[in-house]
Protein backbone atom coordinates (compact mmCIF):
# COMPACT_ATOMS: atom_id res chain seq x y z
CA UNK A 1 0.00 0.00 0.00
CA UNK A 2 1.06 3.47 -1.26
CA UNK A 3 -0.63 6.57 0.88
CA UNK A 4 -0.06 9.21 -1.80
CA UNK A 5 -1.27 13.22 -0.38
CA UNK A 6 -2.43 15.95 -2.87
CA UNK A 7 -2.00 19.43 -1.57
CA UNK A 8 -3.31 22.62 -3.47
CA UNK A 9 -5.78 24.78 -3.17
CA UNK A 10 -7.49 24.17 -6.40
CA UNK A 11 -10.00 21.82 -7.11
CA UNK A 12 -9.04 21.23 -10.45
CA UNK A 13 -5.23 20.78 -9.87
CA UNK A 14 -5.94 18.14 -6.88
CA UNK A 15 -8.44 16.18 -9.03
CA UNK A 16 -5.71 16.16 -12.34
CA UNK A 17 -2.85 15.03 -10.13
CA UNK A 18 -5.42 12.97 -8.65
CA UNK A 19 -6.46 11.24 -11.82
CA UNK A 20 -2.47 11.18 -13.18
CA UNK A 21 -1.12 9.75 -10.39
CA UNK A 22 -3.68 7.01 -9.94
CA UNK A 23 -3.45 5.56 -14.08
CA UNK A 24 0.59 5.68 -12.96
CA UNK A 25 0.77 4.32 -9.78
CA UNK A 26 -1.98 1.47 -10.48
CA UNK A 27 0.53 -0.97 -12.22
CA UNK A 28 2.63 -1.13 -8.75
CA UNK A 29 0.74 -1.11 -5.63
CA UNK A 30 -2.69 -0.85 -4.07
CA UNK A 31 -3.14 3.42 -3.11
CA UNK A 32 -5.03 5.02 -1.03
CA UNK A 33 -5.15 9.29 -1.75
CA UNK A 34 -5.31 11.85 1.04
CA UNK A 35 -6.57 15.69 -0.18
CA UNK A 36 -5.35 18.90 1.75
CA UNK A 37 -6.38 22.44 0.16
CA UNK A 38 -3.73 24.23 1.99
CA UNK A 39 -0.63 23.98 3.91
CA UNK A 40 -2.33 24.59 7.38
CA UNK A 41 -4.57 21.24 6.78
CA UNK A 42 -1.23 19.35 6.61
CA UNK A 43 0.14 20.75 9.51
CA UNK A 44 -3.09 20.04 11.22
CA UNK A 45 -2.77 16.41 10.19
CA UNK A 46 0.54 15.76 11.15
CA UNK A 47 -0.13 17.69 14.27
CA UNK A 48 -3.12 15.33 15.28
CA UNK A 49 -0.90 12.34 14.05
CA UNK A 50 -3.43 11.88 10.84
CA UNK A 51 -0.37 11.91 8.70
CA UNK A 52 0.38 9.08 7.21
CA UNK A 53 1.28 9.90 3.85
CA UNK A 54 3.87 8.15 2.15
CA UNK A 55 4.92 10.49 -0.82
CA UNK A 56 3.20 13.96 -0.57
CA UNK A 57 2.66 16.53 -4.18
CA UNK A 58 3.11 19.45 -2.56
CA UNK A 59 1.98 23.07 -4.60
CA UNK A 60 4.31 26.20 -4.09
CA UNK A 61 2.28 28.88 -4.44
CA UNK A 62 -1.27 28.77 -2.00
CA UNK A 63 -2.02 31.44 0.12
CA UNK A 64 -1.89 31.33 3.93
CA UNK A 65 1.18 28.76 4.68
CA UNK A 66 2.56 27.91 0.93
CA UNK A 67 4.15 25.00 0.10
CA UNK A 68 7.44 26.19 1.21
CA UNK A 69 6.67 27.09 4.74
CA UNK A 70 4.80 23.40 4.76
CA UNK A 71 7.86 21.74 4.01
CA UNK A 72 10.09 23.74 6.18
CA UNK A 73 7.62 22.81 9.13
CA UNK A 74 7.73 18.98 7.87
CA UNK A 75 11.67 18.40 7.94
CA UNK A 76 11.92 20.85 11.04
CA UNK A 77 9.61 18.42 12.84
CA UNK A 78 11.70 15.41 10.49
CA UNK A 79 8.22 13.72 9.52
CA UNK A 80 9.04 10.86 7.49
CA UNK A 81 7.44 11.76 3.69
CA UNK A 82 8.96 12.32 0.59
CA UNK A 83 7.83 15.20 -1.47
CA UNK A 84 6.85 16.17 -4.86
CA UNK A 85 7.17 19.77 -5.36
CA UNK A 86 4.77 21.18 -8.22
CA UNK A 87 4.31 24.72 -9.67
CA UNK A 88 3.77 27.10 -12.23
CA UNK A 89 7.49 28.27 -12.87
CA UNK A 90 11.47 27.26 -11.86
CA UNK A 91 12.34 29.63 -9.39
CA UNK A 92 12.35 27.58 -6.66
CA UNK A 93 13.72 24.96 -7.75
CA UNK A 94 16.52 24.76 -5.61
CA UNK A 95 14.48 24.92 -2.86
CA UNK A 96 13.64 21.15 -3.94
CA UNK A 97 17.26 20.72 -2.72
CA UNK A 98 17.01 22.34 0.56
CA UNK A 99 13.79 20.70 1.91
CA UNK A 100 15.39 17.58 0.28
CA UNK A 101 12.51 17.00 -2.06
CA UNK A 102 12.16 13.85 -4.53
CA UNK A 103 11.50 15.84 -7.31
CA UNK A 104 10.14 19.33 -9.21
CA UNK A 105 7.13 18.90 -11.62
CA UNK A 106 5.95 21.86 -13.87
CA UNK A 107 2.19 22.94 -14.49
CA UNK A 108 0.58 22.36 -16.58
CA UNK A 109 1.85 19.00 -15.74
CA UNK A 110 2.90 16.20 -18.22
CA UNK A 111 1.53 12.99 -17.44
CA UNK A 112 4.87 11.30 -18.79
CA UNK A 113 6.73 13.37 -16.88
CA UNK A 114 4.88 12.80 -13.56
CA UNK A 115 4.47 8.68 -14.53
CA UNK A 116 7.87 9.20 -14.39
CA UNK A 117 8.47 9.80 -11.55
CA UNK A 118 6.50 7.81 -10.07
CA UNK A 119 7.81 4.34 -11.40
CA UNK A 120 10.98 6.12 -10.22
CA UNK A 121 9.83 6.80 -6.57
CA UNK A 122 8.77 3.46 -6.69
CA UNK A 123 11.36 1.81 -7.69
CA UNK A 124 13.70 3.41 -5.07
CA UNK A 125 11.34 2.34 -2.61
CA UNK A 126 11.16 -1.15 -3.54
CA UNK A 127 14.87 -1.39 -4.05
CA UNK A 128 15.03 -0.34 -0.30
CA UNK A 129 12.25 -2.43 0.87
CA UNK A 130 14.90 -3.97 3.87
CA UNK A 131 15.63 0.18 4.56
CA UNK A 132 14.26 2.00 7.28
CA UNK A 133 13.72 5.60 6.43
CA UNK A 134 14.59 7.76 9.12
CA UNK A 135 15.24 11.69 9.62
CA UNK A 136 18.69 12.46 11.70
CA UNK A 137 19.74 15.82 12.13
CA UNK A 138 17.33 17.17 9.67
CA UNK A 139 18.65 14.58 6.67
CA UNK A 140 16.93 11.63 5.44
CA UNK A 141 18.73 8.29 6.04
CA UNK A 142 18.61 4.98 5.08
CA UNK A 143 19.08 2.17 7.49
CA UNK A 144 19.92 -0.84 6.66
CA UNK A 145 17.90 -3.36 8.70
CA UNK A 146 20.39 -5.95 7.97
CA UNK A 147 23.47 -4.55 9.12
CA UNK A 148 21.47 -3.48 13.08
CA UNK A 149 22.39 -5.10 15.67
CA UNK A 150 19.19 -3.62 17.95
CA UNK A 151 17.34 -0.56 18.55
CA UNK A 152 17.39 1.18 21.87
CA UNK A 153 15.09 4.22 23.26
CA UNK A 154 17.31 6.47 25.36
CA UNK A 155 14.35 9.52 26.00
CA UNK A 156 12.74 11.08 23.35
CA UNK A 157 14.83 9.58 20.93
CA UNK A 158 15.94 5.90 19.62
CA UNK A 159 19.58 4.99 19.08
CA UNK A 160 20.54 2.34 16.28
CA UNK A 161 23.19 0.31 17.30
CA UNK A 162 24.64 -1.68 13.63
CA UNK A 163 27.41 -2.81 12.09
CA UNK A 164 30.98 -0.95 12.40
CA UNK A 165 29.58 0.82 15.85
CA UNK A 166 27.91 3.90 13.78
CA UNK A 167 25.96 4.90 16.43
CA UNK A 168 22.78 6.96 15.39
CA UNK A 169 20.12 8.59 16.71
CA UNK A 170 16.41 9.38 15.40
CA UNK A 171 13.42 11.09 17.17
CA UNK A 172 11.00 8.39 17.70
CA UNK A 173 8.87 5.85 20.20
CA UNK A 174 10.26 1.96 20.26
CA UNK A 175 6.79 1.24 20.33
CA UNK A 176 6.35 2.74 16.72
CA UNK A 177 8.85 1.57 15.58
CA UNK A 178 8.62 -2.49 16.19
CA UNK A 179 5.48 -1.80 14.65
CA UNK A 180 7.06 -0.97 11.57
CA UNK A 181 9.41 -3.89 11.07
CA UNK A 182 6.56 -6.62 12.01
CA UNK A 183 6.98 -7.97 8.91
CA UNK A 184 11.31 -8.29 9.54
CA UNK A 185 13.18 -10.44 11.62
CA UNK A 186 13.12 -8.09 14.96
CA UNK A 187 12.10 -9.41 18.65
CA UNK A 188 11.12 -7.41 21.20
CA UNK A 189 12.59 -8.68 24.71
CA UNK A 190 12.55 -5.60 26.72
CA UNK A 191 10.90 -1.85 26.79
CA UNK A 192 14.32 -0.25 26.05
CA UNK A 193 15.21 -2.75 23.39
CA UNK A 194 14.14 -4.59 20.12
CA UNK A 195 16.81 -6.66 18.88
CA UNK A 196 17.18 -8.45 15.21
CA UNK A 197 17.46 -12.18 15.87
CA UNK A 198 19.81 -13.10 13.49
CA UNK A 199 22.63 -11.61 15.31
CA UNK A 200 21.42 -13.32 18.90
CA UNK A 201 24.28 -15.66 19.71
CA UNK A 202 23.19 -17.13 22.91
CA UNK A 203 20.29 -16.63 25.61
CA UNK A 204 18.90 -17.54 29.15
CA UNK A 205 15.50 -16.67 30.62
CA UNK A 206 16.81 -13.39 31.36
CA UNK A 207 19.66 -12.09 28.47
CA UNK A 208 20.42 -12.37 24.87
CA UNK A 209 23.54 -11.50 23.90
CA UNK A 210 23.33 -9.93 21.01
CA UNK A 211 26.65 -8.80 18.86
CA UNK A 212 28.50 -9.24 21.87
CA UNK A 213 26.46 -7.44 23.97
CA UNK A 214 24.44 -8.33 26.66
CA UNK A 215 20.84 -7.49 26.71
CA UNK A 216 18.11 -7.73 29.44
CA UNK A 217 14.88 -9.67 29.03
CA UNK A 218 11.84 -7.87 30.85
CA UNK A 219 9.88 -10.64 32.95
CA UNK A 220 6.67 -8.82 30.52
CA UNK A 221 8.48 -10.21 27.76
CA UNK A 222 9.74 -13.79 28.81
CA UNK A 223 6.96 -15.59 27.23
CA UNK A 224 7.10 -14.12 23.28
CA UNK A 225 10.86 -14.25 23.56
CA UNK A 226 10.88 -17.99 24.42
CA UNK A 227 8.28 -18.25 21.58
CA UNK A 228 10.70 -16.77 19.38
CA UNK A 229 13.93 -18.76 20.33
CA UNK A 230 11.74 -22.09 20.16
CA UNK A 231 10.92 -20.96 16.56
CA UNK A 232 14.19 -20.42 15.86
CA UNK A 233 16.29 -23.19 16.41
CA UNK A 234 14.15 -25.38 18.02
CA UNK A 235 15.55 -24.40 20.82
CA UNK A 236 14.20 -22.51 24.30
CA UNK A 237 15.31 -20.29 26.72
CA UNK A 238 17.22 -22.06 29.55
CA UNK A 239 15.29 -21.92 33.16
Amino acid sequence: MIRLGICDDDREHRKQIYEMASRAVFKYDETEFVYFENGEEVVSAIETGDFLCDLLFLDIHMPGKDGLETARYIRENQVDVDIIFITVSVEHVFDGYTYQAFSYLLKPLDHLRLSDEIGRYITQRNSCSQCLHVTINGRKEQIFLDKVYYFTAEGRKVRIVQKGDDRLSFYAKLADVEQMLADYDFIRCHQSYLVNRKYIQSHSRTELVVAGETIPISRKYIDSVRDVMNERKGGSLHE
